[in-house]
């Protein structure tokens, strides 16, 4: 794949939420998986990345709490499946630190 341009929020904020596109499994077809992810700034600034546009968009996550902002995060991420349908990227956890 390509890197889309970055998005950032404006200074000053920091990310407090995110929510991913995914594309559900197809069975015998090409499955993609996530395919974009969007999240919000402290501010309510809105990004959203350009990612494919196949699947639906899940809920938002849960806000960080109090001033806390996004500070780390982890990815589900499908090991090549040799012969098989390759999904790539599965799921994102973001963390929240005061």
């Amino acid at each position: 794949g390509e890197w889309s341009r970055a998005e950032t929020c404006p200074p000053g904020q920091h990310l407090v939420s995110f929510r991913l596109r995914v594309e559900a499994p197809r069975g015998l077809w090409d499955d993609t998986a996530a395919n974009a992810v969007a999240a919000i700034c402290s501010g309510g600034t809105l990004l959203e990345g350009r990612g494919g546009p196949l699947g639906s968009w899940g809920n938002w996550s849960l806000p960080c709490p109090g001033q806390g902002g996004v500070c780390g995060l982890r990815t589900r991420v499908e090991p090549p499946q040799r012969a098989a349908d390759d999904t790539g990227l599965n799921d994102v956890d973001l963390y929240c630190c005061q």
